[in-house]
């Protein structure tokens, strides 16, 4: 089987496999492309988030939180869980559509960027609608409930396909998306975000598309379990 012919997004994440990768683009992608759903403008709260944001950190552009809040509109996001906090910008777009009781766990590593993620959720009183919690995503996530949420955000670089895939399988309801963004955002780690990508296809518990806008996008839908 061609795991990549049927992600035509992936050519233009990683360049054409003839080349033996000597293609893989260079530039950053743009958010011009008519696949990418539009509609949800970015509030004032994720414009002054985005403002506060240190120089070289990576975050969702307009198309990203555009893209972030149309999934949680349309899909009835209860639950969502980030893995890395854009610091505040990629939560207040999930925020700004989540249902009204609905909750955001935010993992950060990075003591600047989870201080950075709190002052955009103090900004809009988020209140008991974000955790925010500033460790390690190995150590946290084992933590969270199987079966919990219905978006896993995943925002840091893929060193571990495997592990990654695992954690978004036990986390996701059937039915769940787990979005992974910016993964060509670091040219050292092109590589390893490709592997990732090629693992999913693999996997026959997630369906698999590509977005290449935002850094490079890849949406899993993970599958419900066959009747018994």
């Amino acid at each position: 089987m061609n795991r990549r012919a049927s992600l035509p997004g992936i050519d233009a994440l990683f360049g054409s496999p003839q080349s033996g990768g000597a293609e893989r683009a260079e530039e950053p992608l743009t958010s011009a492309t008519p696949s990418l759903p539009a509609g949800v403008p970015e509030t004032e709260g994720v414009v002054a988030a985005r403002q506060r944001v240190p120089e070289g950190t990576d975050v969702p552009d307009a198309a990203g939180t555009s893209l972030l809040g149309w999934l949680v509109s349309t899909g009835s996001v209860r639950t969502a869980v980030e893995i890395g906090s854009a610091a505040g910008v990629s939560g207040l777009a999930l925020l700004a559509s989540l249902a009204e009781r609905g909750v955001l766990t935010s993992i950060e590593p990075d003591g600047q960027l989870h201080g950075l993620a709190g002052e955009a959720y103090r900004s809009v009183r988020a209140g008991a609608r974000v955790r925010s919690i500033h460790g390690d995503a190995t150590t946290v996530l084992p933590r969270l409930t199987d079966g919990g949420y219905d978006l896993v955000v995943w925002q840091l670089p893929v060193t571990d396909a495997a592990a990654t895939i695992d954690h978004a399988r036990r986390l996701l309801r059937p039915g769940g998306i787990l979005l992974a963004r910016g993964l060509v955002t670091a040219p050292e780690a092109r590589w390893e975000a490709e592997a990732f990508i090629l693992a999913l296809v693999d996997d026959e518990d997630f369906a698999v598309s590509v977005l290449p806008v935002d850094g490079g996008v890849v949406l899993a839908t993970h599958r419900a379990a066959p009747p018994a």
